[in-house]
């Protein structure tokens, strides 16, 4: 499993080399497997990169995120059908009952609601959605998720807040959902689902709207990252911050797992799901950020 991230926030160059990525920059020369790289994230603008090294890149199945002069990332690249057996489950992914993606989405919904619901515990605010669980219909189809988001995001970051403020606080967090969005993104083709064919997003000019219904689950690590550091500038520390929650812990079924590793574990879930015609899906449940103890 590849388990590195690499943050480019200086001027740098970057080149693959006998199966090792080559990072030159002011200071000396790193290489890193490509095998054990699981994304790169380019901030410095003045960062040279071949078009070579972003083929190896995504051919070893590395994510490669690219920000913009506001240091926000803009972009990714991800591989094309980097699953062998892509075509079959292009077929299953398309061949899905309505009731069971009516299911999934009920599903998805319920535990973004809990783990919301866990990061207000987390920062002293004592939950407050727990009724807002058992009123989920199939499909969500009363729209509790949006009920839940107007309720939460006021009692974490005030009763003024909103997500559409120009602020430091929806900059750091639209920073850290563009992480999870590239990390989710890159899993979704690794194993061979169809990205813009969404359970609830459908939107005709979003090529992952997949992605974006997965990645729901991960968006409060996301909040509780950005509520600990509330009083920080987005300046590099904090992206770094942000960057690195890709290896922090993540609860899953009751075993401690990186959250990009329990990205996989809940993909390969949602294929499991397409399989056997019933909801499979095994979800990440938010606890205390920490970074994870590779053994």
């Amino acid at each position: 499993m590849s388990f590195i991230n690499i943050l480019v926030s200086s001027q740098a160059h970057l080149s693959v080399k006998n199966n090792q990525l080559v990072l030159v920059k002011e200071g000396g020369q790193i290489d890193y497997p490509l095998e054990d790289v699981s994304s790169v994230m380019i901030e410095n603008l003045q960062t040279s990169v071949s078009t070579y090294t972003l083929s190896k890149l995504a051919q070893n199945n590395v994510v490669t995120y690219i920000c913009d002069e506001r240091h926000m990332p803009c972009a990714c690249v991800l591989p094309f059908n980097s699953h062998y057996a892509t075509q079959k489950v292009y077929r299953l992914q398309t061949s899905i009952s309505a009731p069971l993606k009516k299911q999934l989405w009920k599903d998805i919904v319920f535990h973004k609601i809990y783990n919301q619901n866990q990061c207000l515990k987390l920062c002293g605010k004592g939950g407050g959605l727990e009724d807002l669980l058992g009123q989920i219909k199939s499909g969500d189809s009363t729209n509790i998720e949006a009920v839940a988001a107007n309720r939460y995001f006021k009692m974490l970051f005030g009763k003024n807040f909103t997500r559409e403020q120009e602020n430091n606080i929806n900059a750091a967090l639209n920073y850290g959902y563009a992480v999870i969005r590239g990390a989710v993104a890159r899993s979704v083709v690794c194993h061979g689902l169809l990205a813009v064919l969404g359970l609830k997003h459908s939107n005709t000019f979003n090529n992952y709207n997949l992605a974006d219904d997965l990645m729901e689950v991960f968006r409060p690590f996301v909040d509780l990252c950005v509520y600990q550091n509330i009083d920080l500038k987005l300046d590099k520390n904090f992206k770094a911050e942000l960057y690195r929650l890709l290896t922090a812990n993540c609860d899953v079924q009751g075993a401690k797992y990186t959250l990009a590793y329990a990205i996989e574990i809940f993909v390969q879930s949602l294929v499991d799901s397409f399989e056997k015609g019933e909801n499979k899906l095994k979800f990440p449940n938010l606890i205390a950020i920490e970074g994870h103890v590779f053994n």
